[in-house]
């Protein structure tokens, strides 16, 4: 299939603009956040994570955190397939998932929710790092582009997880450092079944907005406000590759106004 060689290399390298300049300064604020909670109101942690009022984010729209978010797609809402979605509905026939009945470890108390979500966001991330490497190693990538943009993308996806586990760490919980074994065994046939370098891509492309759409919907879920500034800047990321990769598939990398999450998991499901 055609696509543009530079534009995917563009696009990737504004991808690791976009997380050079989001994980550095998100681990020093959120360490700052942390360190000295009971000296903070609601208001100053989201005042210190953001860089401006809460009055100001209302006004600006959080277009700063949020906009990348709508960048996310691999196609129209009815017709994605291959992944796991909160509703159950992916053509994977995956059974329909939810949270999880049972609380992991240290997910006990007011922050029990903020180590849930981080968790989960830990274990797409991780799934993500697998998949790539999956990827990688199957010699069906054959293209440099790609094969250079799966590297990277690949990379950041584990500093990601090492951002989320550092934060389920401090929010007093037990890291996940494992992909996600609901979400796996639901796209278990997908690679079993992977031909060419396409399919992989759209696989790729799939994850993606899986996790974009996953840290949207979890956006205001937190019981601390500081973290959806993480998991937002985040988000703008996974956005992104997606973003990139469906401009290899020649998909409309824009398909809707506004960030949709048809396609996000469940705080709990499979950790």
């Amino acid at each position: 299939m055609d696509f543009s060689h530079d534009h995917l290399r563009r696009e990737a390298r504004a991808s690791q603009v976009d997380h050079e300049e989001a994980l550095p300064r998100l681990r020093q604020l959120l360490s700052r956040v942390f360190e000295r909670p009971n000296s903070l109101g609601p208001d100053q942690r989201q005042d210190l994570v953001l860089g401006v009022s809460r009055r100001r984010a209302l006004q600006i729209g959080g277009v700063t955190i949020l906009g990348g978010a709508l960048l996310a797609a691999c196609g129209s809402d009815g017709d994605d397939a291959g992944t796991t979605t909160a509703g159950g509905d992916a053509t994977t026939g995956a059974p329909t998932t939810g949270a999880a009945s049972t609380m992991p470890p240290g997910t006990e108390g007011a922050a029990g929710m903020d180590v849930l979500i981080l968790r989960t966001a830990s274990s797409i991330e991780e799934l993500a790092v697998a998949a790539y490497q999956t990827a990688i190693d199957s010699g069906l990538v054959t293209t440099a582009a790609i094969a250079d943009a799966a590297m990277l993308f690949q990379a950041q996806h584990r500093e990601h997880s090492g951002l989320f586990q550092s934060l389920t760490t401090k929010a007093g919980g037990e890291p996940f450092a494992v992909p996600n074994p609901a979400i796996l065994e639901a796209i278990q046939p997908t690679i079993d079944a992977l031909k060419d370098e396409m399919g992989v891509v759209a696989l790729a492309c799939d994850l993606e907005v899986v996790a974009a759409q996953t840290y949207q919907s979890n956006v205001a879920a937190f019981e601390d406000p500081a973290l959806n500034a993480a998991i937002m800047s985040v988000g703008g990321v996974e956005a992104r590759h997606a973003a990139a990769l469906a401009s290899v598939l020649n998909q409309n990398p824009v398909p809707a106004a506004f960030q949709v999450t048809n396609k996000a998991v469940m705080a709990g499901t499979g950790v």
